[in-house]
Parts: C-alpha cells; sequence; structure tokens
C-alpha cells in the first residue's frame, strides 16, 4: 500500500475526536437511563429514546474499539 493510504486512513478520524463521540454516546444512554429511573415517561422523550438508543450502543462499542486499533497500528509503525 502507498504511504497516501495509510496517511488518509489515520486523518480520516482523529483520536481526540473518537474519544469525544464515544463520551457523547455513554452519555445519552446515561441521560435516558437516569429519565427512566426517575420515572420521566413522555412521548418526546419515548420518540428521542428509540431514534438514539441504537446509534448510541454502536458508537460506544465501535470508537473506543476503532480507537485501540489505531492506536496499536501508530505503535506498531513507530517501532519500524
Amino acid at each position: 500500500m502507498t504511504h497516501y493510504y495509510y496517511y488518509y486512513y489515520y486523518c480520516i478520524m482523529k483520536n481526540k475526536y473518537l474519544i469525544i463521540i464515544s463520551l457523547g454516546s455513554w452519555a445519552n444512554i446515561g441521560f435516558f437511563y437516569l429519565l427512566h429511573l426517575n420515572e420521566i415517561y413522555t412521548t418526546l422523550i419515548g420518540v428521542f429514546k428509540e431514534l438514539t438508543m441504537i446509534p448510541s450502543f454502536l458508537c460506544g462499542i465501535i470508537f473506543p474499539v476503532w480507537l485501540l486499533i489505531k492506536i496499536i497500528f501508530n505503535k506498531k509503525e513507530s517501532n519500524k
């Protein structure tokens, strides 16, 4: 593979953004969990919960894994 491919791969998403999106996703899940614990049920909250829970779980799981893979590749390349 060319050097440009590796450069483009690492510039797609910076580590800072991966961490921010991961934490934001888990904060969204925590927010709806707190609303559930306090028994706050409205139609609007239910709609937003249904629309955001699955993407939040996926982002909360996939982005930290992606970050770890990027860190491993960076360590691997720096050892060359």
